[in-house]
């Protein structure tokens, strides 16, 4: 269940537009002639942490060496 839980965390964490997180500031313009990103900084820390909870997930799902389920034998 956890390696499921993980990949679609990856999946959602790529389906995040990242149009503002490439420094496109012509379309985030501000009326006063500033640029705010905030949209760009939180689509970036979201991928970041999508990616990082879903490698943790997909990695404790994974068999331990000496957990018993492969022997060298």
């Amino acid at each position: 269940m956890k390696k499921i839980i993980g990949i679609a965390l990856w999946l959602l964490a790529f389906l995040i537009p990242f149009k503002y997180a490439i420094l496109d500031t012509e379309d985030l313009l501000q009326p006063d002639g500033s640029v705010d990103n905030i949209k760009g900084l939180l689509s970036f820390v979201a991928l970041l942490g999508m990616l990082f909870i879903g490698y943790v997930l997909v990695d404790s799902s994974s068999a331990k060496p000496g957990s018993g389920e492969a022997h060298g034998h």
